[in-house]
């Protein structure tokens, strides 16, 4: 999906494929000792890449026609030193002059050249808006519904038709203009008057209500919901819900770089609760918006009222920022709700910042930067109190500093919540065995509890499980990924929360109503509302 915008802007651009422990090695030999383990897997896989480009051009040619386009950061950990390392090994490399283009979470894209190529309009903006979200509720879902699919292969075939389909929609639907929009009589006139600011303003105002608010999107998003009704998946195998967190690249790659530990869980029999990149994003706006309340406690020493005008215009410029903050956080989540039901027929509010910054504060200072800073710890106990998994896995690269200080906490945090299943991994180029044994034995104790769940449910449900079983396979809508699998409170297993679906159906009972009737999108274990921090 961002290759589609890219592309519509005007951008030749592809991804760089999965690194893998060639790439790693390639990057170990060009870059300085003592990197994080992205970094090596990154531009590795980066010069491995340009290598396969020389048969058909000159080292050159290929610095002239490409660049890298990656993202950034200020620090404080060794994140910050991506960008100057990754020029290094690309000169040590032979690719002297080749551009980066670092996208900083803070202040925007930056590049070598000092011209980043960038158009930046409100279509990319809110393009790049759909994207993220998108890829979340999609990774979401394909994580869901794979250890749950009949036939082996499907949600990966869906996942790849679903996302062409949403990267299509951003390359190609027509946007909004309002001298288009306008009545035929007024359009000459509007278009000799494209440069006034009111016609500017009127355009941008526009292209944001229809992004946001337009029906194309979501009428795309509702045939993709059709196609989801061509796959089963079946409801009833009993598997353990693992949350995976953990620094923010090895948390989310799928390659060697994580031993390729998605994959390894569900072999294992567990199913995977992904971490979205949107809470990343939040977490981001949410520390922006408590530096500005740290801030504005220095007001009355920077800007006194004995300078009325003076005083007057920082307070006003410190709220409008905070305005600014809190806007961004109630677009953001709120067209995250409008493409998730739209998809799924259903939405799920995302974990709330200020409460996993309350639950972490006592133990990691939300203040701290560096890596994932509280969020760590923060998130193994929303996820743990709010009982939304059996055991919670930690990815991190070796030598991670940010991540160690967590796992130090972490290691009190198992005594004083004796429910609590954590394992923290470190993962480098090598060591799959040893991960991996660790892995199992703490996934034991998870499909302990899973497999309990569902002997409970079974034991609570009126009707016995062979008849439940030939009641779903009477009832197609029962094996569609669309089916909303109902979470309920201290239920963690979807096979055991389903028992007790399907048992009220067959029963009769309670206010749930038919199966037509039913809200056709599956439950989803990370953000259904549970109880609150003060009772738990």
């Amino acid at each position: 999906m961002i290759q589609s915008i890219l592309r519509r802007n005007g951008l030749q651009c592809q991804r760089l494929p999965t690194p893998d422990r060639c790439a790693h090695e390639i990057g170990k030999e060009y870059c300085s000792n003592g990197l994080c383990n992205p970094a090596y897997f990154t531009i590795g896989s980066l010069i491995e890449y340009l290598r396969s480009l020389e048969p058909a051009q000159t080292r050159e040619e290929i610095v002239r026609n490409y660049a890298f386009f990656t993202a950034g950061s200020n620090g404080p950990c060794r994140f910050g030193m991506y960008e100057a390392e990754f020029r290094a090994a690309l000169n040590a490399a032979g690719y002297n002059g080749f551009r980066l283009l670092t996208f900083q979470q803070d202040h925007g894209v930056n590049a070598s050249s000092g011209q980043s190529g960038f158009q930046f309009s409100v279509d990319f903006g809110m393009d790049a808006l759909h994207a993220f979200i998108l890829g979340d509720v999609l990774n979401y879902l394909h994580h869901r519904l794979r250890p749950y699919e009949l036939q082996e292969g499907d949600s990966e075939r869906m996942m790849e038709v679903l996302a062409s389909d949403a990267g299509l929609y951003l390359e190609t639907t027509k946007r909004f203009e309002f001298s288009e929009s306008a009545p035929e009589i007024l359009r000459p006139f509007l278009e000799r008057h494209r440069a006034a600011r009111a016609y500017r303003v009127s355009n941008t105002t526009g292209k944001i209500l229809t992004h946001l608010y337009g029906r194309k999107l979501r009428a795309s998003l509702g045939k993709c919901r059709e196609r989801m009704n061509r796959m089963e998946v079946d409801w009833l195998r009993v598997k353990p819900v693992v949350k995976v967190i953990g620094e923010f690249w090895a948390q989310q790659t799928e390659g060697d770089g994580n031993y390729q530990m998605f994959q390894f869980l569900e072999k294992e029999g567990a199913e995977v609760s992904v971490e979205p990149i949107s809470n990343w994003v939040l977490y981001l706006l949410n520390q922006a918006n408590q530096r500005g309340i740290v801030r504005s406690r220095l007001l009355p020493h920077q800007a006194p009222w004995s300078k009325p005008v003076t005083a007057f215009r920082a307070r006003l410029s410190h709220w409008l920022k905070r305005c600014m903050f809190a806007a961004g956080k109630g677009i953001y989540q709120g067209h995250y709700a409008r493409l998730e039901k739209a998809l799924l027929g259903a939405s799920h509010p995302l974990p709330s910042q200020l409460e996993i910054a309350a639950l972490a504060n006592p133990y990691y200072s939300s203040s701290l930067r560096g890596g994932e800073g509280h969020l760590e710890v923060g998130k193994n106990l929303y996820y743990t109190t709010h009982q939304l998994c059996h055991m919670v896995l930690a990815v991190k690269p070796f030598g991670c500093l940010p991540s160690l200080q967590s796992d130090a906490v972490q290691a009190g945090l198992a005594e004083r919540f004796p429910e609590m299943v954590f394992l923290a991994v470190e993962t480098a180029a090598e060591g799959e065995v040893h991960a991996y044994s660790r892995v199992q034995m703490a996934l034991a104790e998870a499909r302990v509890k899973a497999q309990n769940e569902f002997e409970t449910a079974l034991r609570s449900a009126r009707q016995p499980l062979e008849e439940i079983r030939r009641f779903v396979s009477q009832h197609p809508e029962l094996r569609s990924p669309l089916f909303r699998v109902t979470r309920r409170s201290g239920v963690v297993s979807t096979a055991a929360n389903f028992v007790l679906d399907v048992d009220e159906l067959m029963s009769g009972s309670g206010d749930r109503g038919s199966i037509s009737r039913r809200d056709p999108a599956p439950g989803s274990l990370r953000s259904e509302p549970g109880p609150s921090h003060q009772e738990a």
